[in-house]
Parts: structure tokens; sequence; C-alpha cells
């Protein structure tokens, strides 16, 4: 049965009151709640979304912010949010006409702390601080771990593989003694060449060979460097002690400066047999610091040292990976093998 319009009218009527009521009926936060500060003015209706959102955005409890008392200002996270919802609504109507474009999601992407560089799929590198692990101590294992005979003079060492990244597989020799390096790459589009003769950096393309000074490649030369001895491993300004997992395995971790720098470095060593397991590299620039991760694996004795048969070097740009299914030792080495061909 259809009802009278005079009577739907009616409802209507009494339905838009009850709402306006309602809306009228909804205290200010200040007034409903004790110690607002940040949604001062804001209706009380607002606020438990707005902490729901936090929350979510961070992916903790109230707790974390709160004490027992949710009016006290007992803990010391509660005024930091204080500070980010200030400079949250600063940057919005600066920017964004007062619209929430920049949230806490968009920093925090549900973690307590932002994601100060360029996330590396897949990849989380964080250890644990402990004073039972003392970085002298897993030096010197890894020392004893990597050289088990004398190495040769002057040696080097040549592997033979593939090399994969962004989808292509191609295979490559390479050479390494020392810190230095010369990498053989057999692309379709044609044979591709890189090197580090320990002062200069360079590699071949479209204008020929191009090189590059240590003080600008040093991200790129440690991304190629497979370290044979203790003493290749970059030197570290107040180093400390950690603990980690990698791939389900046990690791001791060192972490530090480099040398004279404020690039912050770990290195991770399995547990068990004391090889190096992975380094993170952490380069600042102007605008933040870009991370860089090498993980070593499928070690084989080769004259004497264990060497490292697979790196993976992982980027935000993506992972390239090097599998070595051959390895020998040469000690008497070409030394200009990693120069810069000439021209």
């Amino acid at each position: 049965m259809r009802l009278p319009a005079v009577i739907i009218g009616f409802s209507f009527a009494v339905i838009c009151t009850s709402l306006a009521a309602t809306r009228q009926a909804d205290p200010l936060a200040e007034q409903q709640f004790k110690n607002i500060v940040s949604f001062k003015g804001k209706k009380a209706s607002e606020l438990i979304p707005a902490m729901e959102f936090m929350n979510a955005s961070l992916k903790v409890q109230c707790s974390y912010c709160h004490a027992a008392d949710r009016s006290s200002d007992e803990k010391a996270k509660k005024k930091t949010a204080r500070e980010m919802i200030a400079m949250q609504k600063d940057i919005n109507d600066k920017n964004f006409n007062g619209q929430n474009v920049i949230t806490c999601a968009t920093c925090h992407a549900g973690k307590t702390h932002p994601t100060p560089v360029p996330p590396i799929t897949g990849l989380e590198v964080r250890s644990r601080r402990s004073s039972d692990v003392m970085p002298d101590q897993v030096l010197s294992a890894y020392a004893k771990a990597l050289v088990s005979d004398a190495t040769p003079a002057g040696g080097s060492f040549k592997l033979t593989g593939t090399t994969t990244s962004q989808g292509e597989t191609a295979p490559v020799e390479a050479t390494y003694s020392g810190d230095k390096f010369y990498i053989l790459a057999h692309r379709a589009k044609g044979d591709q060449k890189q090197g580090f003769n320990g002062s200069t950096a360079w590699f071949t393309g479209p204008q020929g060979v191009q090189t590059v000074p240590l003080q600008y490649a040093e991200q790129y030369v440690r991304e190629s460097t497979i370290f044979l001895t203790p003493e290749s491993l970059p030197k570290l300004d107040s180093p400390s002690g950690g603990t980690s997992k990698i791939d389900g395995r046990d690791a001791v971790v060192v972490n530090g400066l480099l040398a004279g720098t404020k690039s912050r470095v770990s290195y991770f060593f399995d547990k068990e047999t004391g090889l190096l397991a992975r380094t993170t590299f952490f380069y600042p620039t102007i605008l933040g610091s870009i991370e860089q991760i090498n993980d070593y694996s499928n070690y084989r004795k080769v004259g004497g040292v264990q060497v490292p048969m697979k790196i993976v070097n992982h980027s935000a740009e993506g992972d390239s990976v090097q599998e070595f299914t051959s390895a020998t030792a040469e000690p008497k080495g070409d030394a200009t093998l990693f120069d810069p061909p000439k021209q």
C-alpha cells in the first residue's frame, strides 16, 4: 500500500530534524575529552576514527602513545604524535589546499618509523644490537673461516658462469685480485666490460670506454667487489655488534660507519660458518640515503680461499645475480687486465 504524500513528507521532515538535532548535540572534542590539543575545535565524534587511522597507519595499538589514563601526557610518543599531526596539517595547508593528501600512512606505511631510503622489494635488513657480539672476534673468526691455506702472493681468481639482470641472462667471466676486478659479460647486444684497478672504475658502452674516479664510483665498485680477505672489507668507525637472520639462518653482525664518512654499513656473517653472508651500504645524498645490499653464498674452496660462487646485488631498481660454475686461482695474474682499455 502506497503511503499518502503528506505522511511521506512529514516523515522526511522528522528524520531531517532528528539528524540536525544529532549534529547540534555533537560536542567539541575538548568538551567531551580531557587534555585535547591537536584536535581542539573538532567534533568529539571525529576523535576515535582519527585515533583508529593513526593505529592503522603505524600498525600499533592505543597503548603505543597513551598511558592507562588516556588524558595523561606521561608517554613521550604522545608529544611526538602531536608534532606529527601539526606537521601533516602544515604540509597539506601549504601545498594541497588543506586536503589530506599527505597523511600518517604516506610516510609510515604500516611501520612505527618512516622508511628513509628507497625500499628494496621483499627485503628488510635489520639487526638487533647485542653486547655479546664483539666485532673484533667476529672479524677474527671470518679470517679463519675464509683462508685455510697461504694465499698465493699477488694471486687472482678467475670465475666463469652467468649474470642475470633486467630479465637477461648472459655468460660471464670475472677476475678478482684484492680489491681489483675485471668482468666480461657476453650479452646479446655485444660484449660488455667493466673493471676497477684500485683507483679508477671503468665500463664500456655505446660511447666507448667510460672512466669514473673512485670518489664518484664507490657504490658501483662495492657492488662488484668480492671480499676475499678480511683486510679487503672497508674499515669501520665505532663498530658495534648485533644479531640477525638471513633466509632463516642465524647471523652475527658488525655495524658502523665507513671510516671518515657518514655512510652506515653492516656486515652479516653466517653464525655457523663464520663466512660473510651479506653487506649493506647506505650512501647519503643531498635528498636522502640510498641502500645497497649484496648477498654472498655457495662458497667453494679455491686455492686455499673460500670464494662465494653466487652473488646477488639488491637495489631499489631490481636484483642482479652472478652464479659462477667454475673458479681457478691464478698466482701470476695479469695486472694490466684491470686497467681501462686504450681507445
